[in-house]
């Protein structure tokens, strides 16, 4: 019978070519953990997060493109993420620079052509954005305040009413100031003055500024053979110091991770004492033993004890006398 043998890595990088070259039969695989959690980084939703881990959990090649596909259909992106192939993080510094080089040369020059047909004035990004934000500015009805130029409005709508000023480009709900793009109370504004929402937008989130992101571009090089060579010496990795201590061995946890083991948070409950009542008197905070109103019963009592002993030693007294 013929055993499978598995190693799986958490992208140590340095571990890949020593495994191959001491077991080279052996299957190589990468923690899902890890890898969830740098995807996490970018799709938090719940739903790719089970699909995730459900391809990972997959059995059957089928069943695992069947899956793949399913993300492709939820998240074009993610699916990207997933199948992008990162050769260059397992190589040397230079080779991995040089990868990084050429994918970033690549991008300019891709998204410098992108959008040469074009021609409105922003982005199809920004302009799906601000057009979503003029299908919601139907529910608000601009007010004009009668200066004159006809720049300032109160808005009125749910759950408030809210201020416009389209000459300084203000907005008291603050969406206008911070995106740099109309808001809905804005875009009800603009739309009641006739003017275009596209010419209030952030000169950062026009054409203009996209075009001049991609004006510059990288200059091609030639091989590693044909470099120059330098004259001193080459860099030398430093050396490597053992930390004092004994060696840890289990691996430094996230912040949402609970902590296991000895380190696990222990919550201690405390007891909440609830205020006493002596039944005797029925007031609260004091007991049998230091009640005043008892104290006084009991000297009473006393006293009464001794005033009937002193009775009872009377009457003989005075029974003895009257026979004399």
């Amino acid at each position: 019978m013929e055993y499978l043998s598995l190693c799986i890595l958490r992208m140590q990088k340095g571990l890949i070519n020593a495994v191959k070259e001491v077991f080279p039969d052996v299957h190589h695989r990468f923690c899902v953990w890890h890898l969830w959690k740098n995807f996490n980084k970018q799709w938090k939703d719940l739903q790719l997060r089970g699909l995730l881990w459900d391809c990972a959990r997959c059995t059957s090649q089928d069943g695992f493109l069947d899956i793949i596909k399913k993300i492709e259909r939820v998240n074009k992106e993610a699916w990207e993420y997933l199948n992008k192939i990162k050769d260059a993080r397992a190589k040397p510094i230079i080779t991995l620079l040089e990868e990084v080089r050429m994918y970033a040369m690549r991008s300019i020059a891709r998204n410098k052509v992108k959008l040469n047909s074009n021609t409105g004035v922003l982005p199809p990004i920004q302009c799906s954005r601000l057009e979503k934000i003029r299908k919601e500015s139907k529910n608000w009805v601009p007010m004009w305040s009668g200066d004159a130029d006809y720049e300032k409005f109160e808005v009125h709508g749910w759950p408030t009413n809210m201020v416009v000023d389209l000459g300084k480009r203000l907005c008291t709900c603050g969406f206008w100031q911070l995106s740099g793009m109309p808001c809905v109370h804005a875009s009800a504004a603009l739309a009641r003055a006739g003017k275009r929402p596209e010419d209030y937008c952030h000169q950062w989130l026009t054409m203009e500024a996209y075009n001049n992101t991609y004006t510059f571009h990288i200059n091609p090089i030639p091989g590693q053979a044909l470099w120059e060579k330098s004259p001193y010496n080459r860099p030398q990795a430093p050396k490597f110091r053992n930390k004092p201590g004994p060696l840890k061995k289990k691996r430094r946890k996230d912040a949402d991770e609970e902590p296991s083991g000895s380190k696990k948070l222990k919550t201690k409950m405390k007891r909440i004492y609830k205020k006493g009542r002596y039944r005797c008197c029925g007031e609260a905070e004091h007991t049998r033993r230091n009640c005043p109103k008892r104290a006084a019963a009991e000297e009473a009592a006393a006293a009464a004890e001794v005033a009937a002993a002193e009775a009872a030693v009377a009457q003989p007294t005075a029974a003895n006398g009257g026979e004399g």
